[in-house]
């Protein structure tokens, strides 16, 4: 919803001439609605941008060093359940809750822009920090100034509680709530570098159990086959023991009574013992056709969790093959974004590119030295 950044003195005639469109903004600007463009702190602060950040500079203390942070930026996006009539009052009651909280006077715009995707504004202020000390030279007196100090104005605790004070406001303001609290906002806020990594590890993250779930699905809808396979597997089991009960064992088929008859080699055995002896040819015959499938209910559950094994383990690897990607491309997007701030921070000042220049070179030169040297060491050794 909002997010701060920081600019050192490299930057800031870049960003303020992207506030007010003093210059090329780039593609993703739309020129015909760039009139819809507007400033809040105009009343209140009718100079020129760059004159009063260096009017208000001139009044309080800051250190003269090109790293000192001596602008700040809280870029406040328009809610998506936001309607279009209220994007004025909602700006306005945003501007005047950031003037209450960082001072009127350090305010040196607050450009709402309608020619881009989403209505936004950039509230640029110059962070002062109000200082209160003991005064060591004169026990007993406290000592007071204002100085630039971003850390110190932008604290851990202010970003935990700008988008609920924010709210807050708004909500006053307008008479009901909007969706400036989000899972993204509600824990404090956090840079566009950071919600950018978030999204990128929840993204990694839901890769990765959305392909758990299909694995375990997977496995889950194999393990249901093998139930079934397993239940015939056990009717067919019980249906083997029922007729293994019928089968006399070979002891017991010895054991017959039985006599031979006087002529031929025939045996002659009581009618029950014969009824037997029928019941178990055919036990075994059934005995044989039921093994058969019982075993092929064996392979086809192994066969089953063998394949269900195999493809969760590939969904898996896919998985972590376009996380690790993904993380590849995060990394190589944070890498650009580097590259594009060093170039605007270049493009923003004509000494700092000519510096740039000279550097690459002297760098070249040294190169071409370093090749010399090792040609002429080389030829030496050869002769």
């Amino acid at each position: 919803m909002a997010h701060v950044t920081k600019f050192n003195r490299g930057a800031v005639g870049h960003m303020l001439a992207h506030y007010d469109r003093s210059k090329d903004v780039g593609e993703h600007v739309h020129n015909d609605r760039t009139h819809l463009n507007y400033n809040l702190a105009q009343d209140f602060q009718p100079m020129k941008q760059l004159d009063y950040l260096h009017q208000r500079l001139s009044e309080v203390k800051v250190q003269q060093r090109k790293d000192v942070n001596v602008l700040c930026d809280w870029i406040v996006t328009a809610p998506k359940d936001l309607a279009a009539q209220d994007y004025e009052r909602f700006f306005r009651a945003c501007c005047d809750m950031l003037c209450e909280r960082y001072g009127k006077k350090n305010v040196i715009s607050a450009y709402v822009h309608m020619d881009e995707t989403t209505p936004h504004m950039h509230f640029a202020f110059v962070p002062v920090k109000h200082v209160v000390r003991e005064d060591k030279k004169n026990p007993g007196s406290v000592i007071e100034y204002d100085k630039v100090s971003a850390k110190e104005v932008i604290t851990k605790r202010d970003l935990q509680t700008f988008h609920r004070d924010l709210s807050e406001h708004v909500g006053r303001e307008l008479g009901y709530e909007v969706g400036i609290l989000n899972e993204a906002t509600k824990e404090g806020n956090r840079s566009i570098a950071e919600l950018k990594r978030q999204s990128a590890t929840d993204r990694l993250r839901e890769a990765t159990d959305q392909a758990s779930k299909m694995a375990l699905q997977i496995v889950s809808e194999a393990q249901d086959d093998v139930k079934i396979l397993k239940e015939q597997e056990m009717a067919l089991q019980r249906q083997i023991e029922g007729l293994q009960r019928d089968l006399l064992t070979t002891q017991q088929v010895k054991d017959v009574p039985h006599s031979k008859v006087l002529f031929g080699d025939k045996q002659i055995i009581a009618s029950a013992d014969f009824e037997a002896l029928c019941k178990t040819a055919a036990t075994a015959e059934e005995l044989l056709k039921e093994i058969g499938p019982a075993r092929q209910v064996n392979a086809r559950a192994a066969e089953i969790v063998t394949n269900a094994k195999k493809k969760a383990e590939k969904i898996i690897k896919q998985a972590e093959t376009r996380a690790n990607s993904l993380a590849e491309r995060t990394e190589s997007v944070k890498y650009r974004s580097k590259l594009k701030h060093m170039e605007e921070v270049l493009n923003s000042n004509p000494q700092l590119v000519n510096f740039y220049l000279q550097a690459e070179m002297e760098l070249q030169a040294k190169k071409q030295n370093q090749k010399i040297q090792q040609s002429s060491h080389y030829r030496g050794h050869q002769r």
